[in-house]
């Protein structure tokens, strides 16, 4: 049968408050009155340094929090040459009666056990009292201790856990924005960067176009102005490819339900001209529904069907088919060419700013419209992969998360 108070003092083995100092006082005040002891003391010790970390004490006992003393003149010597538990019910009468801590403070009564915090030694957990225990310590109020000494190591341990928790939240806080603060720099300056590059390369366009309209000139000169002005157009296509390519990283997200075949078909109107000059026969099947932003999505499904048109041999017809199926609440969708095809180990190139694999003037391009749409994608929580074999066409893949109504 359990003495009175053992469901009180077990009751103080969960913690609840948040407070470490808080929950220790409480374990050290319920086993002081459990034991029958008067003062109870959560140490650290270090070297031969011993500093209450926490007492309950009586009125005018005149221990203090953080007070040092040589672990020598106390008992918890005794305990840690020990390593277990010790239990002293009379120290008059015990082997220990001449011990510097009895000569000091008279104590007549101890119970204390080693505490040890990931793996290491930490202090002790101790009671006494000036008076002699009326009964002897028993094996029960040793494995009590031994209890609640486990007790304050997963109480310390937490604590410190918590600590550094809070210092890595901290810290990530910091991080957070100290990059929110760079991107915002960084949008500036390519808004500003852009501006201020994109002005210069249109009045040339703009004075290259005029001066065009004057008789006379020689054909040599035409055809000269006619390199000057596609190098031109290609350096402010760059600008602005990498002004958006920045702002794909940043543009705040609008999610929705997106109607992709809708999404697809919108794509498609973008890109009249350029499939009615080639004569690409591009096919929409049945694609679920997803969850995201439509003006971004419409700019991926713009560029992929795009590049199918761009990207093929001397006078082929473009054939481009987009499917999509759902998987795992994520919907694929596909976008197939017939083009020249992508080598599959090239794939960090391909998705690497301004990285372009054909580099000859064959095809058009900046190098951004890939790494682009799949900055679109991640921020999705998707991804954009490819699967390919030059010569014979490619497909992408990209997935978004399906939309649930």
């Amino acid at each position: 049968m359990q003495r009175p108070g053992v469901e009180l003092l077990l009751s103080a083995l969960t913690p609840n408050s948040g407070d470490l100092s808080a929950d220790l006082q409480r374990a050290l005040e319920l086993a002081t009155g459990f034991f029958g002891l008067t003062i109870g003391i959560v140490s650290q010790v270090s070297g031969d340094s011993y500093v209450v970390e926490c007492v309950h004490q009586p009125e005018g006992a005149g221990i203090e929090i953080g007070q040092s003393f040589s672990l020598g003149s106390t008992y918890c010597a005794i305990t840690l040459q020990a390593d277990d538990v010790v239990s002293i019910d009379d120290m008059r009468t015990s082997a220990y009666s001449e011990h510097p801590c009895y000569e000091a403070f008279r104590l007549e009564s101890y119970l204390g056990a080693p505490i040890r915090v990931d793996g290491e030694l930490y202090g002790t957990l101790n009671f006494s009292s000036p008076d002699a225990r009326p009964r002897r310590w028993s094996e029960t109020d040793r494995d009590l201790v031994r209890l609640l000494a486990l007790w304050v190591e997963s109480a310390i341990s937490r604590d410190r856990l918590n600590q550094r928790l809070g210092e890595v939240v901290r810290q990530l806080g910091q991080s957070n924005r100290d990059l929110r603060e760079r991107n915002e720099d960084l949008d500036f300056y390519a808004q500003h960067a852009s501006h201020d590059l994109q002005a210069p390369l249109k009045n040339i366009l703009a004075l290259m176009d005029l001066f065009a309209l004057e008789d006379g000139i020689p054909a040599q000169v035409t055809e000269d102005l006619g390199l000057i002005r596609d190098e031109v157009g290609r350096m402010l296509g760059m600008v602005q490819g990498i002004l958006r390519f920045s702002r794909s990283s940043r543009a705040e997200l609008e999610p929705s339900v997106v109607d992709m075949m809708a999404c697809c078909n919108q794509a498609l109107a973008s890109l009249r001209d350029e499939i009615q000059r080639s004569g690409a026969v591009v096919s929409v099947g049945a694609i679920p529904a997803v969850s995201g932003d439509p003006a971004l999505l419409q700019q991926v499904m713009q560029n992929l069907v795009e590049n199918g048109i761009k990207y093929q041999p001397s006078g082929q017809q473009p054939v481009i088919t987009i499917q999509g199926r759902e998987e795992g609440g994520m919907v694929f969708v596909e976008v197939t060419d017939n083009g020249i095809g992508l080598d599959e180990g090239s794939a960090d190139l391909v998705f690497k700013p301004l990285g372009r694999l054909h580099q000859d003037d064959a095809y058009e391009g900046n190098g951004l419209g890939l790494p682009i749409c799949r900055k679109i994608i991640r921020r999705h929580g998707g991804q954009l992969s490819f699967r390919s074999t030059p010569g014979a066409g490619a497909t992408f893949t990209a997935s978004l998360p399906a939309a649930y109504q």
